[in-house]
């Protein structure tokens, strides 16, 4: 099993940046830069990102009541809050999906496949006309208490594998490198502090689950440490969802 797919999906900062894009928070060159560096090169309905950006300013209701880009992760103890047996729930795959609120209750559900080998990504657009699973809406603050009790137990379980072995001599070190690989390629303007503080403490919790399972190769904390994966996709969800409400208020005292 590879951890990181359990623990990090690159869907969080993309949606972020979507997010940014669609309320003129970022440039098109910005966001396409960012997009690039977050999945290589895209590819949707045999053309590329111009045209996915494309498909999404037309199809986003930017004065949505709800998060107007909503990110979907999903994985063991957690399922995915798209209807069952859907064809976007059939095409879903570990990175999880992005959902643009369109008028009238639609939903736009993007799925994406990375190519690792190939370091590209496809994607596949569905339309959701009934009214999707609704999601945990957990507050910032409720999503940060959670992962910050689930970090002390994470921090616990790091020092006593570096402790125990002597391949992985700086575990610290090792965490906050794997910390940085998922922040790449950072956040895009305007982010508020409650939603950076979240995803930078699930990055952190998620380089420890990676570092004391993947790195040292230490399966005896097996068990906790699985424990902590919902705790980690549940804050980077809520996280999104702050972000993106942030924009679309600053948007509205702009231009409404």
């Amino acid at each position: 099993m590879h951890i990181r797919a359990g623990v990090y999906s690159p869907l969080q900062n993309t949606a972020v940046w979507l997010a940014a894009w669609l309320y003129g928070a970022e440039s098109t060159d910005e966001t396409a830069a960012a997009l690039t560096d977050l999945g290589g090169r895209h590819i949707y309905r045999d053309e590329g990102i111009a045209a996915l950006l494309l498909d999404a300013r037309t199809s986003a209701d930017l004065s949505s009541r709800e998060p107007v880009v909503r990110l979907i992760l999903w994985g063991p103890g957690q399922a995915a809050t798209l209807r069952a047996g859907s064809p976007a729930a059939q095409a879903l795959g570990p990175a999880g999906a992005l959902v643009i609120k369109g008028e009238d209750g639609l939903s736009h559900v993007l799925v994406p496949h990375y190519d690792v080998e190939n370091a590209g990504v496809a994607w596949r657009w569905f339309e959701e006309t009934e009214r999707l699973p609704e999601p945990s809406w957990l507050s910032p603050g409720e999503a940060d208490a959670l992962l910050a009790r689930a970090a002390d137990d994470a921090a616990v379980l790091i020092e006593a594998a570096g402790g125990a072995r002597t391949d992985l001599p700086n575990p610290r070190l090792t965490v906050g490198s794997i910390a940085d690989f998922y922040d790449t390629p950072g956040l895009p303007r305007g982010v508020t502090p409650r939603a950076a503080k979240i995803f930078a403490r699930a990055d952190r919790v998620a380089a420890i689950v990676e570092t004391v399972t993947e790195r040292a190769n230490d399966h005896s904390f097996d068990p906790q440490l699985f424990a902590l994966w919902r705790h980690i996709r549940t804050a980077r969800m809520a996280g999104v969802a702050d972000a993106v409400r942030d924009y679309q208020r600053a948007w509205d005292r702009a231009y409404r």
